[in-house]
C-alpha cells in the first residue's frame, strides 16, 4: 500500500500554534470496558516509523509538550478530505494519540471514519517549533454491532527528513487480540478490519 501522499510526503512545518495551545478532545483511551457506551466501539491499532524514531529526533522542552513524546497524532473525521496545507486546530477534533510502536485502545463513535493524516511534534524549544506530517487516505470500517475493531499496524517508511516513501499496513492481529483480552477480558471479541486506502 503506497497510501495517499497528497500531504506532501510528510513535510516538516512550523507548528507553534499546536505546541502553545491546547488541542481539541482526542478519541479517549479506554480504561475499562464498563466505560464503553452502547453507541461506542473500541478501536485498536498501532503506528510504526521505519526506521524508528532515534534519540534526539524529538526535542520537546516547552511546557505542556511531554504528552507528545514518541507519539503520532492521527487526524480523523467521518468525512474524507485531503489537506492541501498545514492542518488547522479544528482538524484535530477526535484525533487518535498513537504511541509509536505500541497498540492504542481508544473509544470511538460506532461509525466508519477516515484517517486523514498524522502529526509528529519534532521540536518545541523557545521559538524553534516544528512538526512532521504524515499522509492519510485510509478508511476505518465499523459495522453495526461492532464493539471492538482491529485496524492493523500502520507503518510509515521514512528518511531522516521525515519524507515518506511508502505506507504498509501490517496484520498483527494475534498479538493485538492477546493484549486486548489481557487488558479487557473476553466480554467482547475483537473483529479484524484492517484500514483500506481511499479509492
Amino acid at each position: 500500500m503506497t497510501g495517499n501522499l497528497k500531504l506532501a510526503t510528510a513535510f516538516v512545518l512550523l507548528g507553534g500554534m499546536l505546541t502553545s495551545c491546547v488541542l481539541p478532545q482526542p478519541r479517549a483511551e479506554l480504561g475499562n470496558l464498563s466505560e464503553l457506551r452502547s453507541d461506542e466501539v473500541v478501536i485498536v491499532g498501532r503506528v510504526d516509523l521505519v526506521p524508528k524514531l532515534a534519540e534526539g529526533e524529538q526535542k520537546l522542552e516547552a511546557l505542556g509538550t511531554g504528552d507528545a513524546v514518541n507519539k503520532v497524532y492521527l487526524l480523523t473525521n467521518e468525512h474524507y478530505r485531503v489537506f492541501e496545507q498545514e492542518p488547522r486546530m479544528s482538524d484535530y477534533e477526535g484525533y487518535i494519540p498513537a504511541p509509536l510502536g505500541k497498540n492504542f485502545f481508544v473509544r470511538s463513535s460506532a461509525k466508519p471514519f477516515y484517517i486523514l493524516g498524522g502529526q509528529l511534534r519534532l521540536t518545541a524549544r523557545g521559538d524553534d517549533m516544528s512538526s512532521a506530517y504524515f499522509p492519510g487516505g485510509m478508511k476505518v470500517s465499523v459495522k453495526p454491532g461492532d464493539k471492538a475493531v482491529y485496524i492493523g499496524a500502520i507503518q510509515y517508511y521514512r528518511d531522516e527528513f521525515f519524507e515518506v516513501s511508502r505506507i504498509v499496513i501490517v496484520d498483527d492481529y494475534d498479538r493485538a487480540n492477546a493484549e486486548f483480552k489481557r487488558t479487557y477480558g473476553a466480554k467482547y471479541s475483537l473483529r479484524k478490519a484492517l484500514v483500506t486506502p481511499v479509492k
